[in-house]
Order: structure tokens, then C-alpha cells, then sequence
């Protein structure tokens, strides 16, 4: 008789499982009230169930979802037997009252893994290669790591929208103004959340959840799952703690980092001189696809890279911030003695007039800040004078990180010197810029 209460119990606790379309767990009080037996005697049950390796249990502030791992059976069995002193309590909400586990740790119930693959057939998944991992029970937030490689084809392609902030990202398909999707139905995605990961040989990798590789389509999912990186990954520790956990972070990208300082130095020269020092301001959450730790290592992308942070400092100089401040021009001898006026370029013109306003400075270290920008503009001409042959060589992970960094430092080093100004002593500098953690990421 009681073998056949738990085969019962173990009944309700696949069908309950194969029907929810997220792959939830029943809550441990509906098997009492379903079956009609008393809520400890269930538990007794129940824990036939696990013993016999039948059924798995969650215990957590979520149980409702698989979240991290499967337990081992003593422990099961432990937090059954707490469970049998919880309490149901009862709250209202206006009009509506709810029945709520007076725990802090309720219990939901899942088939196990080994249940899952003697009973479950996959055959409605398909080649969904990752929801068929969830329908047999894996953890939801069982992080996935894959060649950043994966990216690529998103990121080149307009018809999806690939966004990313500092450690994370996402993915989505555009839609035209008839609501219709711009690429095949096979490439639909929508993918809610990426994050940066570390390989054996701390190539870049992309991570993702198991619970968002399962909105992929069919088509998608063979696709990255032939991406899957082979060996041992590690996440970066922000990604974890705030998508995962749902911590706060204190930690910033340098990249982040240094849109910072470009824009505090913009509004620095606006509130001391009336005019601003950067024609453009750049959206730190919404900024160039090229502007991320997200790349293949690649020459391509690296030069690319270096040409947009070019565009975003040299290009970006506003000359008239300098007008009637500095001569805008100089004049250059050429062959024979004769001369020609020339225009300055922007990184000149800033240098020259930082030094005249700061004539006290030493020359040696202003020369030395202003050439960080000096050499990211010769590596972007480089190549524009001869043809290169594109390459994939892990030391752009490296070079890209360097440059970035000099720059930030370059232009924090900027920014310290326009709030030193008389008329910035009322300017609050956002705390962040100078307390915040920045990492290489």
C-alpha cells in the first residue's frame, strides 16, 4: 500500500514537471492536498521517493526553479525533516489573501535526473540541444561557456540588436515597422542575457545561463552549441554576483571608465570655460559595438577598436574650444626655405593651450599624457597606408587592454587637472570616477 502512495507521489511529481512549460517544481504541500493524506505523513513518503532515487528536492528562497545543483540525498532528507514544523502563513493584500510556507526555505519537488532519462521522451524538443538539457533536470543557472567567436555573427549583423555593458550583454532581433521579423524564423533570437568568461589561458569566452540558452530557436542552439568551449571555463566575478546572485556590484569596465571621464571632462571645460572640450558625449550603456571586451582577437577587430577610440578622442576635439585661446595654425618650412601655414591638429592644439593655462607644469609629463593620444592615432593611420592581412592572434586581448587603459589614465589625469581650476571648486566630480573599483573587463 505505501509503495503504491509513493509511486503515486512519484506521478504527480513528473507530470507536474513535464507540464510546466519553465521547468518548475510542485511545492512539497500539494502532494498532501492532492493524494488527501496528512502533510507530515507525506513527507515520510516523500522521502521514499529520494531515498529510492526517484525524486530530487529544492530548498531555497526560489525552489521553483533548479537553480545551482542537485543535492545529496542526506541532505534531502534533513531539510524534509525540517520542513515537517512549517507552518502555512496566511496575508492579506487588499482583497486578496494568501496561504505563504512560513519558512524561509520552502520545498519544491522534482524528478530526479536518472527518473528523467529511463521515462522522459525528447522527441517534442527536437535539436533543441540546451532545452532538452533542462527537461532532463539540469540547473538552470549552470553557466555555458563558449568561444567569444559566438558573438561574431551578431555583432556584425544589423538585423539584430547586440548590446553589452561592461561584463554582460544581450541579444535581440529587429523587427520592421509591420512587426516582422528581418531574418528567418530559423535565426529568431532573443537571448536576455550574456556575460564574460575566462579560458584556461585567459582567452576571452562567452558565458551564458542554461535557462536563456532554451529561448533559442532549434536552428540557433545547434549553432552555439558547435561553439561550446571545450575546456574549463571561469566567469568574471561581477557577471556571477549580479546577474546570478542578483548582487549590487561596486566594479566598473575601463571602458565604462573612461566614457566616464571623457564626459565628466566635458562638462569640467563647459562649467569653467562655457564650452565644451569633446563634440560628441558617448552613452556608457549604449555605446560603439566596437567599444568592448567582447572581440575575437583578431587584427581586424584590434585595428577597429583603435579606430573608433581615435574617432572618440582626436575627432572629437571641438577646435573651436580653442579658438582666439591658441593660434590654430603653425607655420612649416619646406624645401628651398619656403613656407607655408599649416592647421594644427586637435591633440597639438589641446596641448598648447593646457600649457599656456598650466605654464607652470612639467613639460616632460604634459608631453608624455598628451602622446597616449598621439599613439593611438598612429596606430590608426598605420594601416591605412599599406594593406594588412588579417590574423587571429591572442596578444590583441592584451594590446586592446593596454591602450584602453593608458587612455582612461590619460584622460583621468586631464580631468584632475580642469577640477584644480578656480572656477571648479563648486563642480561635484561623481564619486564613482575616483572611489569606484575598475576592472580590465
Amino acid at each position: 500500500m505505501q509503495n503504491n502512495i509513493v509511486n503515486t507521489i512519484v506521478s504527480l511529481v513528473y507530470d507536474f514537471f513535464i507540464e510546466s512549460s519553465d521547468f518548475n517544481g510542485i511545492p512539497l504541500r500539494e502532494i498532501s492536498e492532492k493524494i488527501g493524506i496528512s502533510y507530515k505523513k507525506s513527507i515520510d513518503l516523500i522521502k521514499e521517493g529520494v531515498k529510492n532515487g526517484d525524486i530530487s528536492i529544492q530548498s531555497s528562497t526560489n525552489p521553483h526553479i533548479i537553480g545551482f545543483q542537485h543535492f545529496e540525498t542526506s541532505k534531502q532528507i534533513w531539510a524534509l525533516d525540517q520542513a515537517k514544523d512549517t507552518k502555512v502563513k496566511y496575508q492579506k493584500f487588499g482583497g486578496i489573501t494568501l496561504a505563504m510556507e512560513g519558512t524561509e526555505f520552502p520545498i519544491c519537488l522534482y524528478p530526479s535526473q536518472l527518473y528523467l532519462q529511463t521515462h522522459r521522451n525528447l522527441i517534442q524538443y527536437g535539436d533543441a540541444y540546451y532545452t532538452k538539457q533542462l527537461a532532463l533536470a539540469e540547473p538552470q543557472l549552470l553557466l555555458i561557456y563558449f568561444d567569444i567567436e559566438v558573438l561574431d555573427r551578431y555583432a556584425s549583423d544589423p538585423r539584430y540588436d547586440f548590446r553589452f555593458n561592461n561584463y554582460s550583454g544581450s541579444i535581440y532581433c529587429h523587427y520592421d515597422e509591420t512587426e516582422k521579423l528581418l531574418v528567418r524564423e530559423e535565426d529568431e533570437l532573443f537571448l536576455k542575457s550574456f556575460g564574460l568568461g575566462y579560458g584556461e589561458n585567459d582567452e576571452r569566452l562567452t558565458v551564458v545561463p542554461l535557462c536563456y540558452l532554451k529561448d533559442l530557436s532549434e536552428d540557433q542552439q545547434m549553432f552555439w552549441k558547435s561553439k561550446r568551449y571545450s575546456k574549463k571555463g571561469k566567469v568574471a566575478q561581477a557577471y556571477y554576483e549580479n546577474i546570478i546572485l542578483g548582487k549590487w556590484t561596486s566594479s566598473y569596465s575601463v571602458f565604462t571608465a573612461f566614457i566616464g571621464e571623457q564626459n565628466c571632462l566635458n562638462k569640467l571645460s563647459e562649467h569653467i570655460f562655457g564650452k565644451r572640450l569633446f563634440r560628441t558625449v558617448y552613452d556608457p550603456d549604449n555605446r560603439p559595438k566596437e567599444f568592448t571586451p567582447f572581440f575575437s582577437p583578431t587584427l581586424k577587430n584590434y585595428l577597429d577598436f583603435v579606430s573608433l577610440l581615435d574617432k572618440m578622442i582626436s575627432d572629437n576635439i571641438n577646435k573651436d574650444f580653442f579658438k582666439d585661446k591658441v593660434d590654430l595654425e603653425e607655420t612649416i618650412e619646406g624645401k628651398g626655405g619656403v613656407t607655408e601655414r599649416k592647421a594644427k591638429g586637435t591633440i597639438r592644439l589641446f596641448e598648447d593651450w593646457l600649457k599656456a593655462e598650466l605654464s607652470g607644469s612639467d613639460p616632460k609629463g604634459m608631453k608624455m599624457l598628451f602622446d597616449e593620444f598621439r599613439d593611438v592615432r598612429k596606430q590608426r593611420q598605420t594601416p591605412a597606408h599599406k594593406i594588412t592581412q588579417n590574423n587571429y592572434d591572442l596578444k590583441y586581448y592584451d594590446m586592446q587592454l593596454e591602450l584602453i587603459n593608458r587612455c582612461y589614465h590619460a584622460t583621468k589625469a586631464l580631468r584632475h587637472s580642469f577640477a584644480g581650476h578656480p572656477k571648479a571648486q563648486n563642480f561635484t566630480i561623481p564619486g564613482w570616477l575616483d572611489k569606484g573599483k575598475i576592472q580590465n573587463y
